[in-house]
């Protein structure tokens, strides 16, 4: 019974580092996107990043 016990008490402070491992990498996704979508509202920066900011409006024949 105490081989059991220790199986248990091991996969617990395993499972429990993996669920900290997970939280943190959504936690960290979460801000990456929230930060670049911030980032795409500052306009010089947006013209930088997006293509298609610096060529609308221009013609492509003369």
């Amino acid at each position: 019974m105490n081989r059991t016990n220790d199986y248990n008490e091991r996969f617990k402070r395993f499972s429990r580092r993996i669920e900290r491992g997970i939280i943190l990498l959504l936690s960290l996704s979460a801000a990456l996107l929230l930060a670049g979508e911030l980032v795409k509202d500052i306009a010089p920066v947006r013209n930088v990043l997006v293509e298609t900011e610096r060529l609308e409006g221009i013609s492509p024949q003369p």
